[in-house]
């Protein structure tokens, strides 16, 4: 059991998100991870089906994909150890924007909504420090999609 609990604070400790936080408060935070296992090829969750959690992968590799109809796939981008997923399923409980798909193996970290909710408003210092990362880090996405909008919306001025 030490062992799970030392390779997700590992895991932890490399994320973005969490790097202002404590040895102290990452273990906490640790707890409330759940481990999830996925085999090659398979779904983590659909496009269209309502967030209310994040992952980390904490090792293999996902693959983000739309999927217009059953017979099409278009990746969009490919996962790897530490990164996330899923974060605005922390925050909100619209439809996910996209299908990630198990490209390799994969070993996941879920976080849902209400145990991250809960932490922060228990630990409400850190829950801000929390907070303020995952929205630059949001903030940060939003504008490189932005700045892909308006490379397409110039370029098929030309078409």
């Amino acid at each position: 059991m030490e062992l799970k609990k030392n390779f997700v604070l590992s895991i932890l400790k490399g994320l973005d998100i969490f790097s202002d936080l404590d040895e102290q408060a990452l273990t906490e935070l640790g707890h409330l991870f759940k481990e999830r296992i996925y085999d090659q090829k398979e779904v983590i969750f659909e496009e269209g089906s309502i967030g209310n959690s994040m992952m980390v992968i904490a090792s293999g590799e996902v693959r983000i994909s739309q999927i217009p109809d059953p017979k099409t796939e278009e990746a969009l981008v490919i996962l790897k150890k530490g990164d996330v997923f899923g974060e605005m399923g922390l925050l909100d409980d619209l439809p996910r924007s996209a299908t990630p798909i198990a490209h390799t193996n994969v070993i996941t970290l879920e976080i849902s909504r209400d145990d991250f909710l809960n932490y922060v408003l228990k630990n409400c210092e850190n829950g801000v420090k929390i907070l303020l990362k995952l929205s630059r880090t949001l903030s940060l996405r939003l504008r490189e999609t932005d700045a892909k909008l308006k490379a397409f919306v110039s370029l098929s001025q030309w078409l």
